[in-house]
């Protein structure tokens, strides 16, 4: 009989398009998936970091049936479904889309983004039902990134200190949010810089370290039109800036396995880990909208509802060659040189 592979699941941050990863872990949590794989650990930044540790506890609480359902009913009351809701979301995506715009100090008005969110993780999250012993919350291990606004470090929170206050601050990107008090620190979205956490997979001990990293990327790496209208600079920024820290993270991972098979003795205290990447993508048949960053802003349930479903459709390809990484279009683990003709390339 197959020995089934230790798995950790890292969920890339990215506003409404994160319910990509809502779909990917409903799926892997149900029907014929869940008992395909262990699943030792979770982790994830901003919007990934609310699926990872939905998923998480509803596993810690009732099984993959609970944390199917956690999921499902924290999108859905996030979207914009009454009347008041649906106007300001339209006329918030409207104006992030509009070709000169101001930006606003979240000091200068009422916190409502944040009141929202912590409203919803109240009702799907309640952090007071979890247990409280390190050991039990441990299993499955989840690790949630963000960043310390003043110091600019990387500040990972582990499962067994989680808090809602600690999971907020992954997800408070500026000037949507305002800094978020975490842990004695003034924390912003953790996409500036872990998006998601991966390294910190790598020291699980041994009997918890996972086979494989299976990252679930939600901005696209690949664009074939060079941006040049101001929303599509905008766009493309944002997109390179959310990938940038995934990369580095991979690129750790894959040199520690080059490590491994340069020097026997590693095997100590690492084990070769494999990575598989399956990538967000939504065409004009599974939505009409543009998915440009202001959609990253869209509780649209049409939007909402497209992610999902080809996040279900996706976690499939974690079973095959379709999430084979490094491969063309997702997150490079090399860097090309191009000081001669032949634009060399080095995993320098």
């Amino acid at each position: 009989m197959a020995t089934i592979p230790k798995v950790a699941i890292a969920c890339q941050g990215g506003g409404s398009h994160a319910a990509f990863a809502a779909g990917v872990l409903e799926q892997l949590l149900s029907g014929e998936f869940f008992g395909r794989f262990d699943l030792v650990a979770l982790s994830g930044t901003s919007g990934g970091a609310m699926c990872s540790a939905l998923a998480w506890a509803g596993l810690l609480l009732g099984g993959p049936a609970d944390a199917v359902r956690r999921l499902a009913g924290f999108w859905k009351d996030l979207e914009a479904r009454q009347g008041p809701d649906i106007v300001a979301n339209a006329l918030g995506t409207w104006y992030a889309r509009l070709p000169i715009n101001a930006e606003i100090s979240p000091y200068l008005y009422p916190p409502i983004a944040e009141e929202r969110l912590r409203e919803l993780l109240g009702k799907h999250l309640p952090f007071a039902s979890l247990p409280t012993e390190p050991e039990r919350r441990a299993k499955p291990t989840l690790f949630i990134g963000a960043t310390d606004v003043r110091t600019g470090d990387r500040v990972i929170f582990p499962g067994e200190t989680l808090d809602q206050d600690r999971l907020v601050a992954s997800a408070a990107v500026p000037p949507l949010y305002r800094a978020v008090a975490a842990d004695g620190r003034m924390c912003w979205d953790g996409l500036f810089s872990s998006n998601p956490p991966v390294r910190e997979f790598t020291d699980l001990d041994l009997a918890s370290r996972p086979d494989e990293i299976w990252v679930v990327q939600i901005n696209p790496q690949y664009r074939r039109e060079l941006p040049e209208s101001m929303n599509e600079i905008i766009d493309r920024r944002n997109e390179l800036s959310g990938n940038l820290s995934l990369g580095q993270e991979l690129y750790f991972t894959t040199r520690v396995n080059e490590l491994l098979a340069m020097d026997p003795t590693l095997a100590q205290r690492y084990k070769p880990i494999k990575i598989r990447v399956v990538q967000m993508h939504l065409d004009a048949r599974d939505y009409p909208g543009p998915l440009d960053y202001a959609s990253k802003l869209d509780r649209n349930p049409a939007l909402i509802h497209a992610l999902i479903r080809k996040g279900r459709e996706r976690a499939a390809w974690f079973f095959d060659e379709r999430s084979e990484w490094p491969r063309e279009g997702t997150v490079p683990h090399r860097s090309v040189y191009a000081t001669s003709p032949s634009a060399v390339s080095s995993t320098s």
